[in-house]
């Protein structure tokens, strides 16, 4: 296809673009007809996928392959769960969902400006805060807004940030814009730290609690060995695998430790994807 990049799966790397951008992972992705469009940085990235074929424009092979997280052995997390009865089903109905590589900057504020991990496309405050101060990109007759930097939001001021709706999150995000240009190697430096100080500095963000920040390590920084449990998987895990467990009237955070240690325990470094799997099929199991 002219002005199209084409890239040919191979068969030891599985992948399907609709099941990794429609279970809601990362933001403003939509399908428009056959294609997908999702904002990615500072450009639109169209893709379509046909059989073993992937067809795409707005971004380099490199850019596209480490994105969809390309270089991940997903085979070796289906080998390892083959005689798992669950997550079996989910990996049939979610054949080639990969967890994206996202920004970490920008996954920082989609978490902070959200009240789940996942949000319906185009109606929540990560998007209004792109049309308000990011920048304007026509394709296909259609208009998409980059996510701003955080130079632009501490220049264009609070303000700014609170004319998007936000409520009280909009301090969060302006004053975590002011940290990332106080501190622009804070995404490098969170990359090469272990789990708990990782952690750590991100909870130094202003509302980023100990959940979110796992959210953000496994989302933008590959910790796919994290098992972050919100009320979904919290649901999921009981219902699934530990329903010979009476938790009585334990509070949540007694229940979601012990899940997070059977996580740990039972599905190890491959704990995020199998968080994505079991989210992804949580109506037919």
């Amino acid at each position: 296809m002219d002005g199209y990049r084409s890239l040919q799966l191979r068969a030891d790397c599985p992948f399907d673009v609709t099941h990794t951008v429609a279970c809601g992972q990362a933001p403003r992705w939509e399908q428009i007809g056959d294609w997908w469009y999702g904002v990615v940085g500072d450009s639109v990235i169209k893709t379509r996928q046909t059989g073993d074929q992937v067809c795409f424009s707005g971004c380099s092979e490199k850019f596209f392959e480490n994105y969809f997280s390309w270089d991940y052995n997903l085979l070796g997390f289906y080998d390892a769960f083959a005689g798992d009865q669950y997550l079996s089903q989910a990996i049939r109905e979610n054949h080639g969902l990969r967890i994206i590589h996202q920004d970490p900057w920008e996954c920082v504020c989609f978490q902070l400006s959200i009240n789940k991990a996942r949000v319906v496309p185009g109606v929540d405050s990560f998007t209004r805060i792109s049309r308000k101060l990011g920048d304007k990109i026509e394709l296909d007759g259609r208009t998409f807004y980059t996510f701003p930097d955080a130079g632009t939001i501490v220049e264009r001021g609070l303000p700014a940030l609170k004319s998007c709706n936000l409520g009280y999150k909009a301090e969060n995000i302006f004053l975590a814009a002011k940290k990332v240009v106080d501190n622009p190697l804070w995404a490098q430096e969170v990359a090469h730290m272990d789990v708990e100080d990782a952690r750590s500095l991100l909870t130094e963000f202003k509302g980023v609690k100990p959940l979110v920040a796992e959210w953000i390590l496994l989302f933008a920084f590959g910790r796919y060995e994290l098992f972050p449990v919100d009320s979904h998987i919290r649901d999921i895990i009981r219902r699934l695998y530990l329903s010979h467990v009476h938790f009585g009237r334990a509070p949540y955070a007694k229940m979601d430790k012990f899940i997070q240690e059977y996580a740990s325990n039972h599905f190890g470094e491959y704990s995020g994807y199998v968080l994505e799997y079991l989210f992804a099929s949580r109506h037919s199991l």
